[in-house]
Formats: structure tokens, sequence, C-alpha cells
């Protein structure tokens, strides 16, 4: 397969090396690096931007700088990366370390100072380069759970620092075992009408009548743990000619969601699983995929669709790697015959245009360009107030408006919200706006949707009158349960004595952990919650605590 695709792909990983030669870091944790996810792996919705690594189940280990440089900015946000770190270094990048427990004593002292100042429970701190400068190997936060973490560990990003680019941390030589080659899990073909598709297996025949594409369903595991991660690297060849390549290098955020149309989206509705397209959609923006345009008398590849001369036999090899170059390869091959009769086709809606749909009490609005391709949008009703819309197998790049009429019933009621339910029967609410007896909700998936009123306030109970310690830190909290059955917590204040208070929200706990102040005296003291729901309904309670 030494071609022009492994000649330019060597070029650029030297050219790149040559970069990020003059930058080194040092491992983050001093505990042997095993990793539960990989760089660009394919996550729900984007890929991931950096790698995770495994803290032995614990939280509070110590994290260090991996090179010198400054305190760019702090995040505090009870989702994603929870509480996180930006350091900048003078090389041009910037390293990233989430879902930390807390930050080194100095920096957490001012951070939580800063946000009690501003009133704010979260947010983004960028304090000065000259304020929190940091060595190499420096202690500056410890390892957590927090944000959209189901399990300790530490998320690590290396950033290009001028584009925010995330880039693969194991090419600055951060240094991971792995002696195993990746796993071949799965192999489809995909008619390019997307009117057919099977299965296949290493060494079969594919007959094909029509132009295909082939889907890939490929994960990796280091030495030391058996999850299931992504690859790094994967090429693929007709005859001995590169049509496709894949480099999970380098991501970039405001494309990140693209990739559902990098992987099989109708692949993973149906099994959950994520097989990679070694094709293209026709509204594909992603940088992380090539397809070279060939033409020879057996065969012509096109964006990654094949198609095979009749009475041709067509030989195709695929071969993936992880980073340390362990390879897998898989090798079959393509006869092509009489094209069969075309059948006909349902109507489909075309990416390139706007649509607007009337479907019962809904006005649907899909702008241009939402859709990955032109596809089917099944439009179904089911039972009196449910409908389903695309089915949840429809990827969307922007968002779909739904403008929700009510009846003369539902005009009087208030707290109207939208459920809406995807592929696997998975429930999530959506908030909108009213205006008269029109209720417009935006929402970038599609599934089947519901009506529905939220109007119980949320449920807070405080746990006990005293303060609990922060794990890691020289601060005290006083902790409250918190729930809401449909609309989900949406905003929350507390004060003590008429002062505001931090509140740090662990969603996943339905815990509230209000920081309370060093300055504030010991003794008896008087604290209000406010806590508001997705439509609004509030509830306020106070307490009398002791510090």
């Amino acid at each position: 397969m030494l071609n022009r695709s492994l000649i330019l792909g060597l070029l650029l990983t030297t050219s790149l090396l040559s970069a990020q030669s003059a930058f080194a870091p040092s491992p983050p944790l001093d505990i042997p690096l095993v990793l539960s996810g990989t760089f660009a792996e394919l996550r729900g919705n984007h890929f991931h931007g950096g790698i995770d690594i495994k803290t032995q189940g614990r939280s509070g280990l110590k994290i260090y700088s991996v090179a010198a440089g400054y305190v760019s900015r702090i995040a505090v946000n009870p989702y994603g990366y929870g509480n996180a770190l930006y350091l900048r270094h003078p090389e041009g990048y910037t390293t990233v370390y989430g879902h930390l427990n807390a930050f080194y004593p100095e920096l957490e002292a001012w951070v939580e100072e800063q946000l009690r100042d501003r009133s704010k429970n979260d947010g983004n701190l960028y304090p000065s380069p000259e304020q929190f400068k940091v060595t190499r190997g420096q202690l500056v936060a410890f390892s957590g759970n927090t944000g959209g973490s189901f399990g300790p560990h530490l998320h690590f990003e290396i950033r290009d620092t001028k584009t925010e680019e995330p880039l693969n941390p194991l090419e600055f030589g951060i240094e991971v075992k792995d002696t195993r080659k990746p796993d071949i899990r799965g192999l489809k073909w995909t008619a390019k009408d997307f009117s057919d598709a099977g299965s296949f297996k290493s060494g079969d025949t594919i007959k094909s009548t029509s132009a295909l594409g082939i889907d890939l369903f490929t994960t990796d595991k280091q030495d030391l743990a058996n999850n299931n991660n992504g690859v790094y690297a994967i090429e693929a060849s007709i005859d001995d000619q590169t049509f496709f390549t894949a480099n999970y290098r380098r991501i970039n955020f405001s494309t990140s969601r693209f990739i559902n149309a990098h992987i099989n989206y109708d692949l993973y509705c149906s099994g959950g699983v994520r097989y990679t397209r070694l094709y293209e959609l026709e509204n594909n923006p992603l940088k992380i995929t090539d397809t070279y345009e060939i033409s020879a008398p057996a065969f012509r590849a096109s964006k990654g669709w094949i198609t095979v001369a009749q009475d041709s036999v067509v030989k195709l090899e695929a071969s993936v790697k992880d980073f340390k170059g362990n390879t897998s390869e898989f090798r079959f091959y393509i006869e092509g015959n009489e094209p069969l009769s075309p059948e006909k086709k349902s109507i489909k809606l075309d990416w390139e245009k706007d649509h607007d749909l009337t479907f019962g009490a809904i006005q649907i609005h899909l702008p241009a360009g939402a859709l990955y391709k032109t596809s089917e949008f099944n439009l179904l009703k089911k039972g009196d107030a449910q409908y389903v819309i695309g089915e949840g197998c429809v990827p969307l790049q922007t968002h779909m408006t739904l403008e929700w009429t009510l009846d003369s019933t539902q005009i009087p009621g208030v707290g109207w919200f939208l459920w809406e339910a995807d592929h696997t029967g998975k429930k999530s609410a959506i908030s909108g706006e009213r205006d008269g007896a029109v209720m417009t909700f935006k929402t970038r998936s599609t599934g089947t949707y519901s009506l529905d009123q939220d109007l119980k306030k949320p449920e807070v109970s405080l746990l006990k009158t005293t303060t609990y310690p922060r794990g890691n830190s020289a601060f005290r909290e006083i902790r409250l349960r918190v729930a809401d059955d449909k609309t989900g917590v949406e905003r929350y204040s507390a004060r003590i004595d008429d002062r505001f208070a931090r509140i740090d929200f662990d969603y996943k706990k339905e815990m509230l952990k209000i920081i309370v102040p060093k300055d504030i005296p010991a003794g008896s003291h008087n604290l209000r919650v406010v806590v508001i729901d997705g439509v609004g309904n509030t509830s306020v309670e106070e307490y009398t605590i002791t510090l």
C-alpha cells in the first residue's frame, strides 16, 4: 500500500512531529498510565477530545503540571469537564485537566473568592499570565469525578493554543504500555442509495449490483485494561490502490458533532454500535478522513463508494492501527454482477434545501444543511398526542424547530414541556418558549415526541445542619438533596445570612454542595436556598445551620 496517500501521511507526520519535538510533557500522574478512553474515540455526538486516564478507582490523586507555564483558565461546571484547569505553555500548547476534585490550595482559594464576588455558582475564570505560574511537575490539582464523568478518572488534553484544536497526547511522548492489536469486530456493506445492506467477514466475496460502501466496527485495548477504546488510523485499498484513510490525530470542536457523518448512524440506531464509514456522505465537513478518486478498467472509487465492472473481481484490503503501530488487517473481494431493476423509493428530503412540514398539531422546520445526506424522514402518529419525527435515526447537524399548537383544553394550562425519546426509548425533557397557544421547541435530535406538564416544584432537603469536609480542600460545605422528576434542576442559588454562597451541583448524586466562605464566624446562621426547574417551578427553603 505504499502510494501517494502513505507518502503524504509520512510527510504530515514528519512535519507535525518536528513541530511537537520542542514540547515534551511529563506524565500528569505519578502512577502507571492506564487509559479508559483514547483520543478522538467515537462518542455520542462527538469525538473524544483527549485521553481518559484511570485513577485506580479513586478520587484525590495528585495531578501535576506536565510542563512549565501558567494558569490561563479555570472552569467550574456541574456538567461536561466538571472542574477543569487550563495551563498555557510557551511552546504554543495548552494542557487541559478535567473532572477534578479540587485545585491546589492557593488557586482554589482564589477561585472561591472570585466566584463568590461575582455571585456565581460556576463559570469560567481567566487569571492574568502573571498570577499563577507553574513549573514542570508542580502539584496543580487533585483527580475526581466531577461533571459528566461516570467514574473517577483524569481527562487530559493537549491543544494547539492558536487554534484551540485538541491534538493526540500520545504523539507528544505520553507513554502508555500497548502491545495488543486492534480488534476487527464487525464488517458490513451499504448500497449507495441506502436501499440495501449486509454483513460479511474477512475472506468473503461480495456480489455487487451497484456502488457500495464499507462499514467497519473496530476497537482497541491497551495492555493493562480491557476498555474498548478507539484506534489511531485506518487505511483501505482496492487492488493495492488506496481509496480511504482516517487519521485520528487532531480534531476541531466546531465540527466534532459531525461524527454522525463519520459513523453509520442507521447501524448505531439499530444495534447501538458505532461502525466507521469508509466512504463519505454528501454533507460531510470533517477533516479526519481522506478519499481518493480512482478509475480503472475493473472498478471505480469515488468518495469511498466502490463500483465494480460486470464479471470483474477486485481485492479490497484494510488495516487498522493503534498509536504503537500494532496492526490488524482484513481482506475480501467484490464481484460485479448484472444490475437489478431499480426499486420504487420513498420520498426523501434534500439535505441542501429548507423544509417546512405540517404534521398534526406540529409545524416542523428543518433548515438547509441540517441533514447529513438526502434522507427519508418518516412522520408517524402514535396515540392521541405522540408523534414520531425522523424515528430518532436521522442525525441532525443543526437545530430542528418544532412549533406545537396547544388545543383548547391545553391552552389554560401551564408548565408545558416536550418529552423526546430516542431510538432506544431513552427520554429527555426539552423546555420551550410559549407565545399564546404556540409552544416552540428546538432540538438537534429526532425521535418520538409527546407534550407533558411539569406542575411540581423541585424537592429540596437538608442532609444535616452542620458542615461536611470537601475532598482535597481547605473549605467546608453544606449538603442538600435536590430532585425534580420531569424537567430537572435548571437554576439554583444560596445565601448565608443574606450573603451569596457558591454552589457545586453534583447532578449525578442529585446534590447541592454549598461552599461556606471562610470569613463567616462559628455559630448559628440562616441558610436560604432557591431551586428552579426547567419550566420555572420554584422551591424556596430556609434552614438554621451551625458552623
